[in-house]
């Protein structure tokens, strides 16, 4: 089990699988202030419809934080994604392979 900043569990496996999706690390690698998905698709270049699919299943796991911004000028509300962490590192230890989240 993986302890992610505010004490929320994610199972390592769970974890292992999402970050295996090809479009997850470039995802995490641009989300380093709050964008949109369209943003993160277009700076990841990553397709928009894998980019909601992903940035869905990242917020799920507590990989991305979201907020909601207003666009004062037309006063709708957009969802803004940011990383969770500024660190991510994989150990092999006796158990297995470890993940820890730092930052």
């Amino acid at each position: 089990m993986l302890i992610i900043n505010d004490g929320e569990a994610v199972a390592e496996q769970e974890l292992f699988a999402l970050m295996s999706a090809p479009a997850v690390p470039d995802l995490l690698r641009v989300a380093d202030e709050p964008l949109t998905v369209k943003e993160l698709s277009s700076r990841a270049d990553v397709p928009l419809s894998t980019a909601y699919r992903e940035v869905k299943r990242l917020h799920e796991a507590a990989l991305l934080e979201k907020s909601i911004m207003v666009d004062h000028s037309d006063g709708r509300h957009v969802s803004q994604y940011c990383r969770t962490f500024e660190r991510m590192e994989v150990r092999v230890t006796d158990d297995g392979l470890r993940i820890e989240l730092a930052g």
